[in-house]
């Protein structure tokens, strides 16, 4: 089958952007494309694909410069022709499900989630936010019409499939559509981490302010227990503001530098609730137990007193407890490696083909 990828926007280094490129492993000759690739901000590895980007994506430098033109995004990507292909997989949260392209060619959706904005606004921050000001008054006056603007067009997908058992239910609270579960993969490195208690625990995140890292860097700081901050984004000066002296911020890092970090840590505190979490797979991949909150996708991925401990609460007192509770308890690396196999890439390619390929 001829296929085209398409996606959201490769702007950041997320695991949505990761997933990209597992799915142009299960499908190796396909094109990706998307609205805007920002090649430096995002993985290294999409240089060796075939990316191509709507007009006027040049344009734009940062993330916040193509979220204030978001609507031009959507009314350019609905006129992308992909007549030329037998079948397109969609990956996506807010702009690839809503190509249209024609009778002719087979739609299927990997939906990471509803469209967070619209779905849970709550979430974020004024300094996560791409507006200011006003204009926050007038998206929240026409949100209803935005919603239900969003369900009538992902309940005209054919064929939807998303991360984790946590967000087919959402996905079917929220469009009452059912979505097949194939969960996304990890590499399990060829060596285990250093059979020790670990130099430091490790967040790794973008800085943004649904992901919580306020609380990783409050309880460690509470605690005077090292912390590494890998990432960047909207939040990171006032993160630093709050930060003790055993919080040092690392910024951006290659995948590399990422795996030399996860090979040396104590933990991944994992404060976020994700509606899955690639990362403390990642973690796990290495023999790294994780510190997590105790909802979300976690509950999928994480082996509770086996591979981790969750915390209850999204609050700085439940991670300190969680902490404490971490201390006191002992994990194998290898039956944490061993757990984080489950989730292998042969198993999730084969699972993807199936998907897109079946009638």
């Amino acid at each position: 089958m001829r296929i085209a990828i398409v996606h959201d926007a490769l702007c950041v280094s997320g695991g949505a952007e990761r997933m990209v490129l597992w799915l142009a492993k299960a499908f190796p000759q396909a094109p990706v494309y998307t609205s805007v690739y920002l090649q430096a901000n995002t993985f290294e590895g999409f240089k060796a694909l075939q990316v191509n980007t709507l007009p006027f994506s040049r344009l734009v430098k940062s993330e916040r410069q193509f979220k204030l033109l978001y609507p031009l995004w959507y009314a350019l990507i609905q006129r992308e022709d992909f007549s030329n292909f037998d079948a397109v997989l969609s990956s996506s949260t807010y702009l690839a499900k809503f190509i249209r392209p024609t009778s002719t060619v087979r739609h299927a959706c990997y939906l990471y989630a509803p469209f967070r904005l619209l779905w849970k606004p709550e979430s974020y921050t004024p300094e996560s936010l791409p507006i200011r000001g006003p204009a926050t008054s007038l998206v929240k006056w026409v949100t209803p019409l935005l919603r239900r603007w969003d369900l009538k067009r992902t309940r005209e997908i054919p064929k939807l499939a998303t991360t984790c058992r946590n967000m087919a239910n959402e996905i079917h609270k929220v469009y009452n559509i059912q979505a097949q579960v194939i969960y996304p993969p990890v590499e399990i490195p060829p060596q285990m981490a250093i059979e020790n208690e670990g130099e430091y625990y490790l967040s790794v995140s973008r800085l943004i302010s649904h992901k919580r890292v306020d609380l990783a860097v409050k309880a460690c700081t509470r605690l005077g227990r090292q912390l590494l901050v890998v990432g960047d984004g909207p939040e990171r000066a006032r993160l630093e503001q709050m930060a003790g002296p055993t919080i040092r911020f690392v910024g951006r890092v290659s995948d590399e530098e990422v795996q030399r970090l996860f090979s040396r840590a104590r933990g991944l505190i994992f404060p976020s609730y994700e509606d899955y979490g690639i990362v403390p797979l990642e973690a796990q991949a290495w023999g790294v137990p994780v510190i997590a909150l105790g909802k979300g996708g976690v509950l999928e991925t994480v082996k509770e007193n086996v591979s981790g401990v969750f915390f209850e609460r999204q609050e700085e007192d439940s991670l300190v407890e969680g902490i404490k509770r971490f201390e006191s308890s002992r994990f194998d690396a290898r039956l944490i490696r061993d757990w984080a196999g489950e989730f292998n890439g042969e198993r999730f390619i084969a699972q993807v083909r199936q998907f897109v390929q079946a009638p």
